[in-house]
């Protein structure tokens, strides 16, 4: 609408209110200009002084012969006097003319306007991709990878994983059991490498945040993840954290029963990386 106009055609529909607006003014200044130049009733330039002696001399009071008297009315008031022509027309002259260019001005600048706005490649909604054909639904489980370096360990994380593309709406659910571990990579088994479990982390990814792009017979997925808790009973409570996601998955061997395939791919979470298992990890496509 401004819901979406660019800076060009914004700047160019401030430049048609800008000469809109210097139109109103002049045509005001002019009017007034007008109604002072106009001549009121009665008035006119003063007769130029005559010396009458010469006719006082040849003819004192009350021998001039007298004219005839016209019929009807006597005038008692002088004939108004009619301006100039030219000053009737000057000041009409100057305003049609600074009307005309005023309207050329706002012509010219709405042209502009008109072709910015067309020519403007129109903004495309940020992380959201084609879908791909028919939809998945995939349940995935993956290797532990190193979430976060600490001074001493690593946080490690073993991330489960439900993405569903159907209806062209894809939605991504993260579910992190974490560790703090004594070790440099994430262990195969936390509890047997004795590390410490943590709050389980959560994060959903859905609509605009979830970029999801068919890639061969597999998926491209890739978003920013902002965790959650959700401790027992009480309502999600953010982290503060976000990781970058990048998940690859593609189906694995022949449908089984139920229609499902075995699934595998990688999955890129944070600073770490670990392999979708495929024992562990099913993935339903259509079309």
């Amino acid at each position: 609408m401004l819901d979406r106009m660019d800076a060009p055609a914004a700047t160019a529909w401030l430049v048609v209110g800008v000469v809109l607006g210097v139109l109103a003014v002049t045509a005001l200044v002019s009017a007034v200009a007008l109604s002072r130049h106009r001549p009121g009733p009665g008035s006119g330039r003063p007769p130029a002084p005559v010396d009458d002696l010469a006719e006082f001399l040849e003819h004192p009071p009350g021998t001039r012969p007298q004219a005839p008297r016209a019929s009807g009315w006597t005038a008692l008031a002088p004939a108004e006097p009619v301006p100039p022509a030219g000053d009737r027309q000057r000041p009409g002259s100057a305003l049609a003319a600074l009307c005309v260019a005023a309207l050329a001005l706002v012509g010219t600048a709405a042209a502009v306007a008109a072709a910015t706005a067309e020519g403007a490649p129109q903004p495309r909604a940020a992380g959201v991709s084609s879908p791909p054909a028919g939809g998945v639904v995939a349940e995935l489980a993956v290797g532990g990878l190193v979430l976060e370096p600490r001074a001493v360990g690593v946080t490690a994380t073993y991330p489960e994983v439900r993405l569903s593309t159907g209806g062209g709406a894809p939605r991504l659910e993260l579910r992190l059991p974490t560790y703090n571990c004594l070790a440099a990579e994430a262990p195969a088994d936390p509890v047997a490498a004795g590390c410490i479990a943590t709050p389980v982390e959560h994060a959903v990814l859905e609509g605009e945040d979830l970029a999801v792009t068919r890639d061969g017979a597999g998926w491209v997925v890739s978003g920013t993840a902002e965790t959650v808790l959700r401790p027992g009973g009480s309502a999600p409570a953010a982290t503060g954290r976000a990781y970058a996601l990048e998940l690859t998955v593609e189906p694995d061997g022949p449908p089984a029963a139920d229609g499902t395939r075995a699934a595998r791919g990688e999955l890129r979470l944070g600073t770490g990386s670990a392999p979708v298992l495929a024992e562990r990890s099913r993935v339903r496509a259509a079309g």
